[in-house]
């Protein structure tokens, strides 16, 4: 059995996509927090942690004093 997807000899892209998709969805986060809209904030957040958990953590590094980050790393 091939250990692709496809038998065409490429990896499928599709945790790429997911990583993407939690990335933005992880920075939006972000914004909408930054603009106050918590409720949103907080939606957007699970969202990219059920996509992507390791893309959020990623986000989050690039914003080391932002307060998410600090409560994540206490948790």
């Amino acid at each position: 059995m091939s250990r692709f997807v496809y038998d065409d000899d490429r990896p499928a892209d599709t945790d790429a996509g997911k990583h993407e998709q939690a990335r933005r969805l992880a920075e939006a986060a972000l914004k909408a927090e930054n603009e106050g809209d918590q409720a949103r904030a907080d939606d957007l957040f699970a969202e990219a942690d059920r996509t992507d958990p390791q893309a959020v953590e990623n986000v989050l590094r690039e914003w080391p004093d932002h307060p998410r980050t600090r409560r994540r790393a206490r948790g």
